[in-house]
């Protein structure tokens, strides 16, 4: 073989590695290139939708305060088992949670009733307040105890809010229920405001109502005829147009929240001496009142 042909062979050899080095290094890149050009679909995918739940922050923040707040109203638990011990047990802690005693006798009814919940009767003498006080706590703590029936009777003592009571309580338990001993306390809002409860029997002639302020709307006979995110137009018995924002008086209270996604306003009103959520509903197509 002459060198003439020798270098040929040798060139052509290097030519040929030079190709398949080139393609091999070509079809790497393109692998990477694709390979970002995903990571770069997706980063986009991500920012847009970051945008999107930066846009839409407040009304996420809106439904997060209404579901906390309904979260709030359903923290209701059932006892894993129930008899008169865990009852009575349970009824001492809410004393020591309220810093009270109130003296009672306590007995199960002895009737026949259904296998989910237990039926106990107590009895007793006690300040009208604490009485109050000692059944808002057994509405609003976690466990489940339903009062039936109460019956009070007031003390023939004049200036004296000591009354005698009787009441129906019902437990109710199941298998997957909590134990008693792990239910703990639930901090409420706010208090009852107190007043005595026998003032027409002591004083000379009925007590004095309280007087009404007619510059406040009464969100009870008024309509709501529009809502927007952060206002509740609403007409009186009158027919006048009231704007209201969060936090506005009205009659007996105020506007505690707006739900605009669901077309509902929640008043916060005490008309009886205690504070109950009222709750207006509204749309396009119909106008709905609710009162919780």
């Amino acid at each position: 073989m002459t060198n003439s042909s020798r270098n040929t062979l040798v060139l052509a050899s290097l030519l040929i590695v030079n190709c398949i080095g080139g393609f091999l290094m070509l079809n790497h890149s393109q692998k990477k290139l694709e390979v970002r050009q995903e990571e770069n679909t997706n980063l986009k995918s991500q920012i847009n939708s970051f945008r999107a739940l930066v846009t839409n922050r407040d009304s996420l923040e809106a439904e997060y305060e209404l579901q906390k707040f309904i979260a709030s109203q359903q923290s209701k638990v059932i006892l894993q088992k129930d008899d008169q011990v865990v009852t009575y047990d349970y009824l001492l802690k809410i004393l020591n949670w309220m810093g009270k005693d109130i003296i009672y006798d306590f007995a199960l009814s002895g009737q026949e009733l259904e296998k989910n919940y237990n039926e106990c009767v107590i009895s007793g003498r006690s300040d009208y307040m604490d009485l109050v006080h000692f059944t808002r706590m057994l509405e609003h703590q976690r466990a489940l105890i339903t009062v039936e029936d109460i019956t009070l009777a007031g003390e023939n003592v004049a200036h004296s809010d000591t009354i005698s009571f009787s009441m129906i309580l019902r437990t109710y338990y199941a298998n997957e229920g909590v134990p008693a001993n792990e239910v703990s306390y639930k901090p409420l809002a706010r208090g009852v405001q107190e007043f005595q409860l026998f003032k027409s029997k002591i004083w000379e002639g009925l007590p004095m109502l309280e007087e009404k302020d007619y510059r406040l709307i009464d969100v009870e006979l008024g309509n709501m005829v529009g809502i927007s995110e952060s206002r509740v137009f609403m007409r009186d018995a009158r027919g006048i147009i009231r704007i209201l924002s969060i936090g506005d008086e009205v009659l007996w209270g105020h506007l505690w929240k707006i739900d605009y996604r669901e077309g509902m306003a929640i008043f916060k009103l005490n008309k009886y001496g205690f504070e109950e959520n009222y709750i207006l509903s509204f749309s396009y197509q119909n106008k709905e009142r609710t009162n919780e």
